[in-house]
């Protein structure tokens, strides 16, 4: 792998050099395998993650299909659980699945693996990248990755719940199931994902998503839409309010929603809001929309 480019399938082609010694300013990826820091620096969050999936893969030894999180990445599907830097392959033939030198074999579940490619790298499909997570994921992850490709069009609802059969009394299963009758398409963003997950745990009414309103200013969609409250929710995600024209035509955005006669509450929350169910309870309840498990706020 000494001086080998690994293209990206956006089209990143970014050098890695095995060893950080030959490197002005290396940032280490892992033992033996490191990139300039310029070039990291220049990279996003998932198209580091991309990078470290593609390097470790061409240092394995024995043969493996990327799958779970590291599947993930390739495919850019979201991943909003702790960050693991490991690679993750299904090792066929593999009868447990087990870790080690940063590397998670798994173990094929369905007995039937069907694998793709990126770029010359086998990895698990869609359908089966989005099930494994949502399987050994979080809960919340779950729903993320679920969301992410009903809305994409990946694949269909009936997709992911025929992958899911075959699993039944597999850990993770009933997990995985309930998220699947919890997705909806209409999240347009992870961090809205999230905010349905927190907001169903404090049993709040289940919103619309994606209302469009017609306002003096013009046509607005928002994110959450409680018609029988009159409170409109905004996720508040959007890489903003270092432009003060952004921010502004946001506060003209808003103020014309409140002047609607059946907007009579306006909820706005970030993810450090969207992740806490004593902050989001707060927030909402100023905001008029009833919280039936209000009691979270005292902790």
């Amino acid at each position: 792998m000494r001086g080998a480019r690994i293209p990206d399938a956006e089209g990143m082609d970014v050098p890695i050099i095995r060893l950080p010694s030959s490197l002005s300013d290396p940032v280490r990826l892992f033992h033996g395998a490191a990139i300039e820091r310029r070039e990291w620096d220049g990279l996003d969050h998932l198209e580091r993650r991309r990078l470290l999936v593609r390097a470790r893969y061409a240092a394995l030894t024995a043969p493996g299909i990327v799958s779970h999180r590291s599947a993930a990445a390739l495919w850019g599907m979201p991943d909003v659980d702790p960050p693991d830097v490991r690679l993750h392959v299904i090792a066929p033939g593999a009868k447990r699945t087990h870790s080690g030198r940063g590397v998670v074999r798994h173990i094929d579940a369905r007995g039937d693996l069907t694998a793709t490619s990126i770029d010359g790298v086998p990895v698990t499909t869609v359908v089966q990248t989005a099930v494994d997570l949502a399987r050994t994921g979080t809960s919340t992850q779950a729903v993320v990755v679920f969301d992410h490709v009903l809305r994409r069009g990946d694949c269909s609802r009936d997709d992911l719940g025929r992958a899911l059969d075959p699993l039944d009394g597999l850990r993770g299963i009933r997990q995985a199931r309930d998220a699947l009758a919890f997705a909806d398409p209409g999240s347009d963003s992870p961090g809205e994902s999230i905010s349905r997950v927190t907001l169903r745990s404090l049993r709040v009414p289940t919103p619309v998503l994606q209302q469009e309103f017609t306002t003096d200013a013009g046509r607005f969609r928002v994110d959450f839409w409680w018609p029988e409250h009159g409170v409109v929710g905004e996720f508040d995600g959007r890489v903003k309010y270092d432009d003060h024209e952004v921010v502004w035509r946001e506060k003209l955005r808003e103020d014309a929603l409140r002047r609607l006669p059946q907007v009579h509450g306006f909820a706005r929350w970030t993810m450090r809001e969207a992740r806490s169910q004593a902050a989001l309870a707060r927030v909402v309840l100023a905001a008029g929309l009833p919280v039936p498990r209000a009691g979270v706020m005292r902790h």
